[in-house]
């Protein structure tokens, strides 16, 4: 995540950057050094970012799954943690899902 695109998500949740600090309970520092790109942000402060983002703009409509979203065939599905975990909706969320057939490792 580049430091654009942490303000955008902050942004567009309609925080400023205490309180996003607050909702990550790390510091105000830490926000302000991502945003101004001193420190590049950690990979699990990126997905809570995300989580966040993404419950902030959660509407009642169901959103389909990850694996028709990216049509993946039965045979990569069955090897994925998010099938097995039945978590379409947070394939992103979880480590070693795949993605093309391959695992997406972060």
């Amino acid at each position: 995540m580049t430091k654009a695109e942490l303000r955008k998500r902050r942004m567009a949740m309609g925080k400023n950057q205490q309180q996003l600090a607050d909702l990550l309970g790390i510091s105000v520092r830490a926000i302000h050094s991502f945003e101004q790109g001193w420190r590049k942000v950690p990979v699990h402060v990126e997905r809570q970012i995300l989580f966040l983002a993404m419950l902030a703009r959660s509407t009642n409509k169901p959103v389909a799954p990850c694996w028709t979203i990216k049509r993946c065939p039965t045979n990569v599905r069955k090897k994925c943690p998010a099938w097995e975990l039945k978590a379409g909706n947070f394939c992103w969320f979880i480590n070693g899902t795949l993605c093309k057939g391959a695992s997406r490792r972060t």
